[in-house]
């Protein structure tokens, strides 16, 4: 046997499979980059797959090695910001020592997380209609199930009154994104003003039902 044969029956290196899964995942992240910019300056309704895979230097083929339709890479581009909001309420609501603590933080962080990125703050203006239908989608739901587990935790340490968490968590939920699409329609937008108007709202309302 030559030693060119013998070279030629060596198993392929291990680092192949690697390089691959990295090229898969920087094509993953390239496409999704070039969603969230397109969907912030078109809207959902006016962009199209095309409009993303432009932005990219891959092939129209490519896209749907990894999305199935446009509706699919808008899902995954909100469930990357809902990752990185969950991340955020980590280091605010699980630390407040009080109720108004509590709320300022989950309004706060919110708001900001929104109002603080021009693109994401352009992406949360043109597509609110197409965000909405988002909501109950598993990754979205990662969000509320977080709220809802906060809320559990600060019950059980006395920072918050013993009240009907689901309920609770959907009314926060609620004030958070409504309030937001008023905010970002205004000039200029203000984050903090938010924060403080829905804190005082909920703290309002949770002064009859014993918080201090």
């Amino acid at each position: 046997m030559s030693t060119s044969d013998t070279l030629d029956d060596r198993p392929e290196p291990p680092a192949t499979d690697s390089r691959r899964a990295r090229k898969k995942q920087e094509n993953r992240t390239q496409l999704l980059a070039a969603a969230r910019a397109v969907f912030a300056e078109m809207g959902f309704g006016a962009a199209s797959v095309r409009d993303i895979v432009r932005r990219t230097d891959l092939a129209t083929g490519t896209f749907y090695n990894y999305f199935e339709d446009k509706d699919a890479i808008f899902e995954a581009v909100v469930g990357e910001l809902t990752d990185e909001l969950v991340r955020r309420h980590r280091d605010g609501r699980a630390r407040a020592t009080t109720a108004e603590a509590f709320l300022h933080a989950h309004f706060s962080v919110y708001f900001h997380f929104v109002a603080d990125d021009p693109e994401l703050l352009a992406l949360a203006r043109k597509n609110v209609t197409a965000i909405r239908t988002l909501l109950d989608k598993p990754d979205v739901r990662t969000l509320a199930r977080c709220l809802y587990d906060d809320l559990k935790d600060a019950i059980q340490r006395g920072t918050l009154p013993p009240i009907d968490t689901a309920l609770f968590a959907a009314a926060l939920s609620g004030v958070a994104f409504e309030v937001s699409v008023m905010m970002i329609d205004r000039d200029p937008v203000d984050a903090d003003a938010a924060a403080d108007f829905a804190t005082r709202l909920m703290l309002g309302g949770l002064t009859g039902m014993g918080a201090t």
